[in-house]
């Protein structure tokens, strides 16, 4: 008997790897163009913060979470791919598919684990990989955030969830390792608040009725208490991000405006995104939507569907009240639970069409034995008919799960099919490597003076106006490009300079898209 379960364990696990497998090579496939793209401006925005501050400063405010800091976990993707590669966009393009292709064995995991099901786990994740309107998480490096606050996100919920799976509260080592994941899925973007109401819903559904409030303060405390203790980690992270002079709430676009209109027009949009729809919706659809997904959930009795039905409401909370609207990448964590009902609604339609099959043919089987006994054959005849009986049930249920398995890649084979044709017909991989160009246009053009200003160094950029939409990105450039923190670098008609100061300077260059031009340096003089 043991040996017997040894080997079906062992058959399971083979055909997990196979699953995750061709779920990676499916991925890559789409993601392999995504090495040919270069920086955007937005990353040298990025790493130029990172690069100011340094990296102890960096390591640090990982720890302090609550700072103003922006986005600290980003710095540990850009500092030491700077520092191995410089201004190289390949290993970062090669990294942040890695994180992604990561991903995709936790999430399978994670979907196994909350539906016990390898089918629907496989059409999820499959449907996650990779989806056109979400396809800036693969091909643009400034959403290097949403990556990593992905992985964190998805890591700490797995975790969580394979240790709660044993039907035991966290040991305190386990409620750490949770609160560290989580705490790094905040450092990398702010769409990961969400997380401790996920979890408390995931409890909420999971436990029984409470006979009285001792019971009830029992729960709490040693089932609910990680998504408390997280959620007063929210709170403080809230707080201190909000506040302070640092604050990206001192910008407009990240100051969440917060009405129903908002919140419906952010929502139908990423609904009709993520669903493939040709046209927006309406709220009214919307609100219709998301009460036959609940409606759905009740009547199968599913805590997991259940859990999914409140996921797509509160997980892009975050994002609802911010104008302009966010949309691609940031839908990532969204995608997954409209990929978990998806995947679950097409399961739910083969079993039925195979337990009908089974109906019929048991039903024809029947009417086989009956017609034996009134032939009058009673005794052996009855018996062999019971036998074959018992038979014919094996090969019809063994029949039912090879037609299961065989639908099941009939729908990811055509589901795949369909988002390589979506991803033609929005023709993203064009439209995404050609956002890079202009960037890697500025790099080379750097480059191309093959200069070193010597420490100590004053540098003014002079860039024609409306030569790039942001001006800033060729100091930026410059100052990685040079990678030496004591040279002052002034972009001219931005920075204030007395006339003391601009007959002073050092370096003076002409900078634009595709031409750097040195003007004034200490060997050449106006």
């Amino acid at each position: 008997m043991k040996v017997a379960q040894r080997h079906q364990a062992h058959r399971a696990i083979i055909i997990d790897a196979i699953s995750v497998a061709v779920l990676v090579a499916y991925f890559l496939y789409f993601a392999f163009p995504a090495l040919r793209g270069g920086f955007r401006g937005d990353e040298m925005t990025n790493m130029a913060i990172y690069w100011t501050s340094g990296m102890l400063k960096s390591l640090w405010a990982n720890v302090t979470f609550w700072t103003t800091f922006y986005r600290p976990a980003g710095a540990l993707y850009y500092l030491p791919l700077y520092h191995f590669f410089a201004l190289n966009p390949l290993p970062y393009r090669i990294v942040q598919i890695s994180i992604l292709a990561a991903s995709i064995p936790m999430v399978y995991y994670l979907s196994r684990c909350l539906t016990s099901s390898r089918s629907i786990a496989f059409l999820a994740v499959l449907a996650l990989c990779y989806h056109p309107q979400v396809a800036n998480l693969v091909f643009t490096g400034a959403f290097i955030y949403d990556v990593l606050s992905g992985f964190f996100y998805f890591a700490a919920l797995t975790y969580y969830i394979h240790s709660r799976e044993k039907e035991r509260p966290l040991r305190p080592l386990q409620l750490l390792g949770f609160l560290v994941l989580y705490i790094c899925a905040l450092n990398s973007k702010e769409m990961a608040v969400t997380l401790p109401v996920i979890v408390l819903i995931y409890e909420v559904l999971r436990c029984h009725r409470w006979t009285n409030w001792r019971a009830f303060f029992h729960w709490s405390w040693s089932i609910a208490g990680p998504s408390l203790i997280a959620g007063l980690l929210t709170a403080v992270y809230t707080y201190g991000k909000t506040h302070g002079s640092a604050s990206l709430t001192r910008y407009d676009p990240y100051r969440p405006k917060i009405s129903w209109d908002n919140f419906f027009t952010s929502n139908t949009t990423f609904v009709t995104d993520l669903l493939y729809l040709q046209h927006p919706i309406t709220p009214i659809t919307l609100l219709v939507l998301w009460g036959l997904v609940f409606i759905y959930a009740s009547l199968r009795h599913d805590r997991t569907l259940q859990l999914m039905a409140f996921w797509v409401v509160i997980v892009p909370l975050p994002i609802a009240f911010l104008v302009p609207l966010r949309a691609g990448a940031c839908l990532y964590l969204l995608l997954f639970g409209w990929a978990m009902i998806f995947a679950t609604f097409v399961i739910d339609l083969i079993t039925l069409v195979s337990k009908s099959r089974m109906l019929i043919d048991r039903g024809v089987g029947a009417g086989a034995t009956t017609g034996a006994i009134t032939g009058g054959v009673l005794n052996s005849s009855v018996r062999g008919a019971a036998t074959g009986t018992a038979t014919g049930a094996a090969i019809r249920q063994r029949c039912a799960s090879a037609f299961r398995i065989v639908a099941v890649l009939l729908v990811a084979s055509g589901f795949a099919i369909f988002t390589r044709c979506e991803n033609q017909r929005y023709g993203t991989v064009r439209a995404l490597l050609g956002v890079g160009q202009q960037v890697s246009h500025l790099i080379e053009a750097l480059k191309s003076l093959h200069l070193q200003p010597p420490p100590q160094s004053t540098v003014l950029i002079r860039i024609p106006e409306n030569a790039f939409p942001n001006k800033w990105h060729g100091v930026f450039i410059a100052d990685l490009l040079w990678n030496d923190h004591s040279l002052q670098i002034w972009l001219d008609g931005v920075s204030q300079l007395t006339p003391q100061q601009l007959a002073k300077v050092d370096y003076i260059i002409s900078l634009n898209e595709f031409q750097a031009q040195v003007i004034r340096s200490p060997e050449v003089k106006q």
